[in-house]
């Protein structure tokens, strides 16, 4: 009991643990509540965690305040124990249901913390997967602590992942692992999923993309929205099939860096014959439009998905599609809306921005909510292209698509409350709090300021330096590490300095980039 006089006050602390065992936990109060003040150990702890990832500041708020709210939502569903099918730190998808490691989040937080300046939480990610691995080679949907969920698998970007992290944390043991893991995983969609040998890759239920509820689905399938799992339908996918031509390119570059020379020619030839299915079977020079196939009928849905528009995040696109790109992607009655970008097209028929499929209120419904995972990815499609063609309006949209992005997840436009929801609707921006899961680390920020506010972008060989045009006064990044290498990049106005290791300096302007040897 605590008695608190008229116009007094009392401090009151309160100490508790979990652990595994019981023992263990007491252990841990015990040891806590001997502290002279238990609470700065938390502070410590935290400084050290911020410490330990590249400093940033700028004159954007709004950019300033979410890359550290990110940083702390990274930290704050890690977990670094070694217990039960968990011998690698890993990152949870968020709170709550989601606090367990799940495959399709499991790239974000691959992108985002091997920024960090150790690699083992990015390394960790995906070796937890490869270590609870199934016999088929299938990565599992989620992993508990003590079982698995068999009936769950999500598609990911895994190549990607992995050679984003190589290029900060080269490790020959690493890559080795993972190569052995991803080699049986690619082998089991060849095998499994593409029964055709067309060279497109299967979706057999509405939750294995991690978007379910979405008219893409039920256009093979009237049965395809169902509440359950299995195998109910049959869809190649646009998103899916990207995914494996990135891994097959990836594998054939580990398997050259680890003396395969043979294997990295299969996957070579493997990766080529994916991007020219892509090209014949899921463009339609008609509508300009990726669209998934119907394997039944072998033709296209042209259902308009933000999924559509993955193969621009690779280099499987040409010149000739980008007036496809800006036809769809920046049409308001399509994607363009508000806060861009819907996870299905405005016009399609089954379109609603609010939460809601068919007119039922759905807990993750796609069929027109603006997730930030399929924001991450347009926005890495649209800088990609911006990139990739040297294209001034592209890079524009860019910018004003991440920013529409960031400023999205604040509360009410305050720049003191950010936030990180599931979904949001199109034309309000406002978050799904009806489902009480925020700082939920789906979706991938921190790189996408990185890489594109900062301009630091590594490939394999350099680093180069080259920010897009976000209007900014100042902005400062340091203890930035790559390979052993500290960089610092400062802007003012339309230019900025980089510094290497302390001293090498090279100063430009914003639209002329800076390429340093790594």
């Amino acid at each position: 009991e605590v008695h608190i006089p008229p116009s007094k006050e009392q401090t009151v602390s309160l100490g508790f643990a979990v652990a595994p065992t019981a023992g263990e936990a007491s252990q841990n109060l015990r040891l806590a509540l001997k502290q002279n003040d238990p609470v700065n150990l938390s502070a410590l702890s935290w400084q050290d965690h911020f410490s330990g990832v590249p400093f940033f500041e700028c004159s954007d708020v709004f950019l300033t305040k979410y890359y550290w709210y990110r940083w702390y939502g990274l930290r704050l569903n890690a977990m670094y124990g070694n217990v039960g099918n968990y011998s690698f730190p890993f990152v949870c998808e968020g709170i709550g249901y989601f606090r367990a490691p799940i495959s399709y989040s499991t790239q974000c937080h691959m992108l985002e913390n091997r920024w960090m300046h150790e690699p083992e939480l990015a390394q960790g990610s995906i070796l937890t997967f490869i270590e609870n691995q199934r016999a088929d080679g299938g990565f599992r949907g989620y992993i508990d602590v003590n079982y698995y969920r068999q009936e769950m698998f999500y598609h990911a970007n895994w190549g990607n992942a992995v050679r984003a992290v190589d290029r900060i944390h080269p490790s020959l043991d690493f890559l080795e692992t993972v190569y052995n893991g991803l080699r049986k995983y690619a082998r089991y969609f060849v095998r499994d999923r593409d029964k055709e040998s067309s060279g497109l890759y299967d979706i057999e239920n509405h939750y294995e993309t991690g978007q379910e509820y979405m008219h893409r689905y039920t256009a093979v399938n009237p049965n395809a929205d169902q509440e359950h799992r299995g195998e109910v339908f049959r869809l190649k996918g646009v998103d899916v099939t990207v995914y494996l031509y990135e891994l097959m390119r990836a594998l054939a570059l580990f398997a050259e860096k680890l003396g395969k020379s043979r294997e990295a020619e299969q996957w070579t030839t493997q990766a080529e014959r994916t991007k020219k299915a892509i090209l014949e079977s899921m463009w339609d020079p008609e509508e300009e439009m990726f669209f998934d196939i119907d394997p039944a009928t072998k033709k296209r849905t042209r259902v308009k998905a933000a999924t559509c528009f993955y193969p621009y995040f690779s280099d499987i696109v040409g010149d000739s599609h980008l007036p496809g790109l800006k036809k769809h992607l920046f049409n308001p009655k399509e994607f363009w809306t508000s806060f861009p970008v819907p996870s299905s097209s405005a016009d399609d028929e089954l379109f609603s921005s609010e939460p809601e499929w068919k007119g039922k209120r759905m807990n993750c419904p796609w069929n027109g909510r603006v997730w930030p995972m399929t924001n991450s990815h347009i926005a890495e499609a649209v800088a990609t292209c911006a990139i990739r063609f040297h294209d001034p309006a592209l890079q524009k949209k860019a910018v004003e698509l991440i920013t529409k992005f960031i400023r999205m997840m604040f509360f009410d436009g305050d720049p003191n409350r950010p936030n990180c929801f599931e979904h949001y609707n199109p034309f309000t921006g406002a978050p799904s709090i009806y489902r009480g899961i925020d700082d939920y680390q789906h979706s991938w920020v921190n790189d996408l300021i990185i890489k594109y506010v900062c301009g630091i972008r590594p490939d394999d060989v350099s680093v180069t330096i080259d920010p897009f045009p976000f209007g900014l006064k100042h902005l400062l990044i340091e203890n930035v590490l790559i390979r052993g290498t500290q960089l610092k990049v400062e802007i003012r106005g339309k230019k900025f300095r980089v510094s290497v290791d302390g001293g090498q300096k090279v100063e430009s302007k914003v639209g002329k980039a800076v390429s340093i040897q790594i």
